[in-house]
């Protein structure tokens, strides 16, 4: 079996350190709001991002755990494979989120959807259609 590695575009300032102070889901949010640095070399792909548009940010879990399959739902409910949840225990440890830009400086997005740890590495963005 190959190998995938993938590299960080950047990496997520959030106001949650711990996973029990975030929000479960990035709709659940409110008016919080995050900053995404990326590295220097991606700044020319900003270009046309701009306040209010919706992003699909894919994150890694860096955080999370391989160690289960299954998981119970929403951390209380009945044991649901992690496939038909957004627990970050799974095989690759690759999380997503809808964010909603706020102001865009450089090479720093400031965003609304808020349910990412401190520290999260950003694999990719691409563009939400509504």
């Amino acid at each position: 079996m190959e190998s995938i590695v993938y590299k960080p575009i950047g990496y997520v300032k959030s106001p949650y350190t711990n996973r029990e102070d975030m929000p479960r889901f990035y709709t659940d949010s409110g008016e919080i709001t995050a900053k995404l640095e990326l590295q220097p070399e991606y700044k020319d792909a900003l270009l046309g991002v701009e306040p209010g548009m919706k992003l699909l940010i894919l994150f890694h879990f860096h955080k999370g755990s391989r160690h289960s399959l299954q998981v119970k739902k929403r951390g209380t409910g009945p044991i649901t494979g992690v496939f038909a949840t957004r627990s970050p225990s799974r095989p690759n440890l690759i999380g997503a989120s809808v964010i909603e830009v706020v102001r865009v400086d450089g090479t720093t997005i400031e965003f609304l959807g808020v349910d990412v740890l401190d520290g999260t590495p950003v694999l990719d963005l691409k563009l939400q259609k509504e």
